[in-house]
Order: C-alpha cells, then sequence, then structure tokens
C-alpha cells in the first residue's frame, strides 16, 4: 500500500467550477418556479374570464326577463283585448306582434346602452330584418335537434370581435297558431299586410326561431388578458428573487459543506488506486464522489477491523493470566469490605434519616433503633446537654428502664471530651469522669459522645453491651456516629434560632403600618411586610432588575422602580423621593442602606408612605385660603367698581332720552350700556363669591330640588342634542339644603358639562345615599372633551377659564365650591382628556348653616 499524499490541483479542479449537483438542481429549480408562474396566470385569466361571463350572463338574463315580460303581456292581454275589441279578423301591427314590439322596445333601450343587442329571429319570417343569420340558423338547428336545451351561453366571435351571447329557443304554442297557422284563419289585416307565403305553415311546439342578447366583451378580455401577463410578468420577476436567493442560500449551505466533506475525504486518500476511484467519481458529480468515499472509507474499516481481530487473539492470553491475579487481589479486599460494610451501613442510614426530616421527634428515635441494630447492646438511650440547669435530658430510649430521665452534672466535665477522643476509641477517660451511679449503674454500660467542632452536645448511653464484642471498627463506627448526630443536633438547634430570629424580624416589619421591603446586593427581594403586601398583592417576589426598572413578576400595580435602590448601592447614602402612581396616588419613598463591615452596601431598606390624602389636604387648604383671599379682594374691589357703574348706566338713560331722533348716537350708547351692564353682571358675581347674599335653609327632598333644575335646562340641552339621564336613589332622606344655592351649583355643573360636549352627548346625573355615614352624592357625568391633567388643580380658581372671552367669568365652580363648603360638604372632580369628565359632590345630612360652619 503506498503512503498517502495531498491532493493536487488536478485532482480537486472541479470544486472551483459550477458543480454538476448544482446545475441540477437549479436548473430543476427554475423549471418548476416557470411552470408555477405560468400555472398561476393561466388560473387567475380563466377566473377573471368565467367572472366576465357569470356578469353577462346575469346582464342577459335580465334583458330577456324585460323582453319575455313584454312579449307575456300583449300575447295574455293586449292581443286578446284588441281582437275583443276590434274582431278576430283585425291585425295592429304595434300593438299586436310581439316580435316588432321587441324590435321597438330594444331600439330604445339601445339609445342608452348601445352595447347591448337583442335579436327574435325566425326561418321564413315575414319580417326579412327578422331572418336568421347562418350562426343563427345553426343555433336553430340546434335547439331543434335537441329539444332538452333550454338556453345556450358563451363568448363566440361575432363580426371579427367576441362577443357574449345567451340564446333561447323560440317555440310556438296552441295561441299561436291563430296567427302563424293556416293561413285561412288568420286575421284578414295580417294576410293583407305580409300576404299568405311567409310566416304560417308552423306546428305547435316546433322551434320556429331564437330570441338572443349579445354583449361585446372584446375591451373586458383585452383588459383580463392584460392583468394575465402583468401577473406572469411578477410572478416571473418574484420568483427570479427567489431563485437567486434559493441558488445562495442553496450554494452556501449545501454545496460549500459538501465540498468541505469531500476535501476531507481527499486528504485521507492513501493510494492511488483510491485516486483513480475518485477521479472517476468526479467526473459524474458531488453524490457519486462522495459514494466512492463511503465505499473508500467502508474498505478500510474491514481492513481495520481484521486487524482488530489478530490483535484480539493475543490480547486473550494477556487478558486470562492478568485474570488471576484480579481475582485473588478481589478476595482480600471482599474480605475487608465485608468488615467495613456494616459501619458504612449505619452511617448512611443514620444520614438518610437527619437528611430526609428537620424534626428530632422523628430523627432520634430512628438514629436510636440503627445504632442499636449495629451494637451488641439490649437497649439505650439518647440524651441532650441543656442549660440552666446543666443537665442531661432524655431525649428518647429504647429497652432501657433503668436509665433516669434526667441528670444534673458538671459542664466542666465535658470540655476535655473532643481531644480524648483522639486517644481512645472508647473514651475511657471521658467515660471515667461520666460514670456515675444515677447514669452508668453498670460497668456493662457505654457512653459515646455525641460531639461537634469541639463541644459535647448530649450523649448517646448503650445498655448490657457485650464489651468484648466491640471491635476497633464498630468503636470508630460508633465515634463517628456521635459526630454526625451531633452535627444534626448543632443544625437543627441553629436553624430553630434562625426560624424564631426569622419570625420576630417579620413581626417587627408586619407590625409597621407603612409599606417596608427588604432588598440584598442583588436587588433580590428578602423580606416584604404586610402593609406592602395589601397594597400591591403579594406578586412582588423573587430577583428584580433593572430593565424597565421593574421585577418581571411583581404586581403590576407596584409603582415603585429600582433605578434609586441602584442608586443607593452606588452612593452609599440614604434618598427619599416622591412618587405618583397610575392612580395619582402619592407615595414618599426613603431608601436606607445597611452596610457590612467593610463599608459596602450589604443591603436596603426601602420605606414607603402613602402621603395622597395629606397631600390633597394641604391642596384644600390651599385653595380655601387661596378663595378666602380672593374674596375679600373681590368684595373690595366691587364695592369701588359697582358705584361708578350706576353712574354711568344712570347717565346712559339720561343721554338716550335726549337723544331721542340721532340713530347713529343712540346705536352707540347702547353698546355702552351693553358692556356696563357686562360689567355689573361681573360684579355681581364678585360680591356672590365673595360673601353669602342671604340664605334659606330647609329641609328638602335632594331629588326634586335636582329634578326642578334639569326641568329647567332640558329643552336647551335637547336643542343642543345633549341628552340628561337621571338615576336618583329613592333612599334619600330629607335633607338640610340652602336650595336657591343648592340648584346654582347644580346649574353649574350642568351648563359647564353641556359647553364640554362637541355635538351629541349624554350627561348623567347619579344620585346615592351613603348610610353609614350619613352623606347623600351628586354625581354629574358628561362624555365631553375632558379636562386636561395641567388645568385640573386650577378649576377652582377664581376668573380661571378655558373658554372663549365673553362666554364666562371663572367663577361658577369657585362659587359652587365655596356653597358645597358651607353646606359641610365636598366637591371632587375626575377626568379623562378626551373621554369623560365626573364631578362628585357629597353633602352631609343634616348640613351646616354658614355661621355654624364657622364656629
Amino acid at each position: 500500500m503506498k503512503e498517502g499524499r495531498p491532493m493536487t490541483e488536478s485532482d480537486s479542479g472541479n470544486s472551483s467550477t459550477k458543480s454538476v449537483l448544482q446545475r441540477r438542481f437549479l436548473l430543476g429549480v427554475g423549471v418548476i418556479f416557470l411552470c408555477f408562474s405560468i400555472l398561476t396566470s393561466l388560473v387567475m385569466y380563466f377566473y377573471e374570464k368565467g367572472s366576465l361571463e357569470e356578469t353577462a350572463h346575469a346582464k342577459s338574463r335580465l334583458v330577456m326577463a324585460v323582453m319575455e315580460a313584454n312579449r307575456s303581456y300583449i300575447q295574455e292581454v293586449l292581443r286578446p283585448r284588441m281582437y275583443e275589441m276590434l274582431g278576430k279578423d283585425s291585425f295592429i301591427l304595434e300593438a299586436m306582434s310581439t316580435s316588432f314590439v321587441s324590435r321597438a322596445v330594444m331600439e330604445r333601450f339601445k339609445a342608452s346602452l348601445p352595447e347591448y343587442s337583442y335579436r327574435r329571429v325566425s326561418q321564413n319570417a315575414r319580417n326579412p330584418v327578422s331572418e336568421p343569420t347562418r350562426f343563427e340558423a345553426e343555433l336553430i338547428a340546434y335547439f331543434a335537434s335537441h329539444p332538452q336545451e333550454q338556453s345556450r351561453r358563451g363568448i363566440v366571435p361575432i363580426d371579427g370581435s367576441p362577443h357574449f351571447l345567451h340564446a333561447r329557443p323560440v317555440r310556438f304554442d296552441d295561441s299561436c297558431m291563430h296567427c302563424h297557422g293556416d293561413p285561412d284563419d288568420a286575421p284578414k289585416a295580417l294576410v293583407e299586410l305580409y300576404g299568405r307565403e311567409r310566416g304560417f305553415g308552423y306546428q305547435p311546439g316546433a322551434v320556429s326561431g331564437i330570441m338572443a342578447v349579445t354583449i361585446p366583451v372584446d375591451v373586458a378580455l383585452v383588459k383580463i388578458k392584460g392583468r394575465a401577463i402583468s401577473m406572469l410578468g411578477g410572478s416571473l420577476i418574484g420568483f427570479s428573487a427567489l431563485y437567486i436567493v434559493v441558488c445562495f442560500f442553496f450554494n452556501r449551505v449545501v454545496i460549500h459543506n459538501l465540498r468541505d466533506l469531500l476535501q476531507l475525504f481527499r486528504r485521507s486518500l492513501r493510494d492511488e488506486d483510491e485516486f483513480q476511484l475518485l477521479r472517476a467519481a468526479t467526473a459524474k458529480d458531488e453524490i457519486s464522489e462522495m459514494t466512492a468515499a463511503a465505499e473508500t472509507m467502508a474498505r478500510h474499516l474491514q481492513q481495520a477491523r481484521g486487524q482488530l481481530e489478530e490483535y484480539t487473539k493475543t490480547l486473550e492470553l494477556k487478558v486470562a493470566r492478568r485474570t488471576g491475579a484480579l481475582v485473588e487481589s478481589k478476595r482480600l479486599l471482599k474480605e475487608k469490605e465485608e468488615k467495613t460494610r456494616e459501619s458504612l451501613k449505619l452511617l448512611t442510614a443514620i444520614a438518610e434519616l437527619t437528611t430526609r426530616s428537620t424534626q428530632p421527634s422523628e430523627i432520634f428515635p430512628n438514629v436510636l433503633r440503627q445504632a442499636l441494630s449495629a451494637v451488641p447492646a439490649k437497649g439505650g438511650g439518647l440524651y441532650l446537654l441543656l442549660d440552666n440547669p446543666p443537665r442531661l435530658e432524655m431525649q428518647w430510649s429504647e429497652n432501657a428502664p433503668s436509665l433516669p430521665r434526667v441528670v444534673e452534672v458538671d459542664p466542666e466535665q465535658f470540655r476535655a471530651a473532643p481531644s480524648e477522643q483522639e486517644k481512645s476509641p472508647l473514651c475511657e477517660r471521658f467515660l471515667e469522669r461520666l460514670r456515675a451511679p444515677s447514669l452508668l449503674d453498670s460497668h456493662n454500660d457505654l457512653a459515646v459522645p455525641l460531639c461537634c467542632r469541639g463541644r459535647v452536645l448530649g450523649m448517646l448511653v448503650f445498655t448490657e453491651i457485650d464489651l468484648d464484642a466491640v471491635t476497633p471498627e464498630i468503636q470508630d463506627m460508633l465515634l463517628s456516629t456521635g459526630q454526625q448526630v451531633g452535627i444534626t443536633i448543632e443544625s437543627l438547634q441553629n436553624t430553630e434560632g434562625l426560624r424564631r430570629s426569622s419570625e420576630l424580624l417579620q413581626t417587627v416589619f408586619d407590625g409597621i403600618t407603612d409599606m417596608l421591603v427588604l432588598f440584598d446586593r442583588d436587588l433580590c427581594v428578602r423580606m416584604v411586610n404586610q402593609a406592602h403586601l395589601r397594597r400591591f398583592g403579594p406578586g412582588l417576589h423573587g430577583k428584580e432588575h433593572a430593565e424597565g426598572c421593574r421585577s418581571p413578576d411583581a404586581c403590576a400595580a407596584c409603582p415603585f422602580v429600582l433605578c434609586r435602590v441602584e442608586s443607593v448601592f452606588r452612593t452609599r447614602k440614604p434618598m427619599i423621593e416622591e412618587i405618583v402612581s397610575r392612580k395619582g396616588d402619592i407615595y414618599l419613598v426613603h431608601y436606607y442602606p445597611i452596610l457590612d463591615e467593610k463599608g459596602e452596601v450589604a443591603s436596603i431598606v426601602r420605606y414607603a408612605k402613602d402621603i395622597s390624602e395629606q397631600k390633597r389636604v394641604d391642596q384644600k387648604i390651599q385653595q380655601t385660603e387661596k378663595l378666602a383671599a380672593v374674596g375679600q379682594l373681590a368684595a373690595g374691589i366691587a364695592h369701588e367698581i359697582n358705584n361708578p357703574l350706576s353712574v354711568i348706566l344712570c347717565h346712559t338713560e339720561l343721554l338716550d332720552q335726549q337723544l331721542n331722533g340721532l340713530a347713529d348716537a343712540r346705536n352707540d350708547l347702547a353698546t355702552i350700556e351693553k358692556h356696563a351692564l357686562s360689567c355689573q353682571r361681573i360684579v355681581s358675581d364678585l360680591l356672590k363669591f365673595a360673601r353669602s347674599q342671604g340664605s334659606s335653609w330647609q329641609l328638602a327632598p335632594l331629588n326634586r330640588t335636582i329634578e326642578e333644575v334639569v326641568a329647567i335646562v332640558a329643552h336647551q340641552f335637547r336643542r343642543q342634542q345633549v341628552e340628561i339621564r337621571l338615576d336618583l336613589a329613592s333612599d334619600i332622606p330629607l335633607m338640610n339644603l340652602d336650595v336657591d344655592k343648592f340648584k346654582q351649583v347644580c346649574m353649574n355643573l350642568l351648563i359647564n358639562a353641556r359647553q364640554a360636549i362637541q355635538g351629541k352627548g349624554e350627561v348623567r346625573v347619579t344620585t346615592r345615599y351613603l348610610e353609614s355615614e350619613r352623606c347623600a352624592q351628586i354625581l354629574f357625568r358628561d362624555n365631553g372633551c375632558g379636562i386636561a391633567p395641567e388645568i385640573m388643580d386650577r378649576i377652582f380658581d377664581p376668573f380661571f377659564t378655558t373658554k372663549k372671552t365673553g362666554e364666562g367669568t371663572g367663577l361658577g365652580l369657585s362659587v359652587s365650591f365655596g356653597i358645597i363648603k358651607d353646606h359641610g360638604g365636598d366637591i371632587q372632580v375626575r377626568s379623562e382628556q378626551g373621554s369623560f369628565t365626573l364631578f362628585t359632590v357629597t353633602l352631609p345630612l343634616d348640613g351646616r348653616e354658614p355661621e355654624k360652619a364657622h364656629e
């Protein structure tokens, strides 16, 4: 066998040219795309052609139905009536001939729709115009030879252009024989008009002619063909682009990988025969070359298998010699394994028991039973070392009634035990100090210390044990068991301590009524109090990250973000911020870092307090102070302006009397009077806003008061296409109200609602009685344009208005706010811009007169 060599350029020359496989695949894909494009265009062409025929057929049926109705009317109504009036020998062509009337009607029809053509023809027709063409004669012959056919339709060439043709046979019945049968029986006027040769001699039921409607479709067919050709062109362009993409990916995904694999095979060739085989396969395509490479590899594998079989024969001898040595070693190991199996079984059982449960009442009995099963003892007990006072207290016992339940001990006896365990497997010195009449009365008793990290936590005592049977392996097993149980005891004690500490910390957390969350350095939530869970639900847990500043599994209602938490981790300083939720709630949030011994932030406490109500109270106080200040200012300004306005109006009236006859001067004077009255109305509103102008408090029905206001404005609202809907609770008792002023509030809110609605809309007035709070609520809701958020805090300010100049003074809501406050109530507003506005008025049941409200 010759040594291997790398492929030469001549060996791999075909890899630089386009592969045969690639050419075959791309040719097949191209043919498929071309056929699919042609098929798609043909399907679209025949589909639209069929749609065109259906449309033309529907139109032709309509024309035929009209013509058939005219013919039926003449034949069944008009012609019998004419015979009745004129006699059987009379015949009026324009009224009694169905063919003549049909042609006349169609000529008038074609004046409006010239593309439609209607012909009623017959062989041996009286009128030469009704003689059939050669094509029509063929149709008559077709219907005569196929009596079961009732119609024939389709696209046919007429005068060199395609037309849609819808033809039906014309068959004579008995009523037609009077004019088309024997000429001796025909009306004399008809015979005189057309003669005795043409139009006679027909038999009932025979096909005498056809009636046909033709519609030209040449333009529509041209458009259909154009769309089909466009579809073909578009498909070819789209498939060409797809073809290019397929070529690219086929070359990148298949050809390149196939060539790499073939190149790997070529580099593994080792003799000239293999090169000759691959050169022959390369002349075909890549698949053939791959097949040849696989055959070469199979031959190599077969040769390698023969070599391995030869090597196996010699290997069996070596294995047989070494097997004997291994058997002997296995026997020795098995003897040692038997000695340690019991010890390992006990330790494994105890380990499983200690990891399966966390309750001492379940662990201790099972540990003692497993230990007794491996030790030659009758019974035993398990003690724990407890403080205050120092004592050994039994936790569980098996077949050991002589063991005491509690033994008082000196703690100093246990301190040297761990070091002595290293010197004696049975801890003789340790047992000498522990041996006492109350605990180890017999020399056949054995105590094993339960140790962990140099500290004795208890004892495992065995009674009536056969000390001679206790081998060194059993001694080591008992000490290991004591250490395992000691570790378990310390773990249980630590777990219990951590649980109590956690419960105490959680109790402190839950006792805080504001919201608390504890984060660790990885932004994992470690603790959260009940106040937070009640507010935002139980969704806050697990890893929180800064993407979107929200935990992916946190409650969506939680408005707090983690950006500030990360900032506190960086700065290691406390931070305070105010956060406004989507619902409008305001929270004061504190971030407190907790530093470790290295000065790094180990965790962060986030403390959040809901200050929404405090903010609202502050805003109401500011609003009240603002209204009081503006009221005082308005009262002073009103008195200063009112007197000059009265003088202006008085002199205006005098001048009007003096200028009688001067129209222009009187018009100017009327303008002065109009604006002076407007100023006086504004001053009057200011006075109403600044001080009460007389009150009339009485017990009044709330619903009836509202209905009276609605009755005043209902007509005006209906004219502006605004509907008022009332939903009034029937359980509201009489209320102490200043009726006139309360009506003024309702009027202001209704007018504002109407002005907020553009076009058609609805204003809904709802009342409800809150018995537990002894108050009533009135809700005014409209579906108008809403109130912009940026002006929501200013709508109750005096003189603030969004209306055009002259449409409002900006005092309506301010006056309403003052009236409701005089009643001891409250007014709130909620709005969504572009959707709705809701004013909620809350009034106490007994009300408060102004002087009482300010006491």
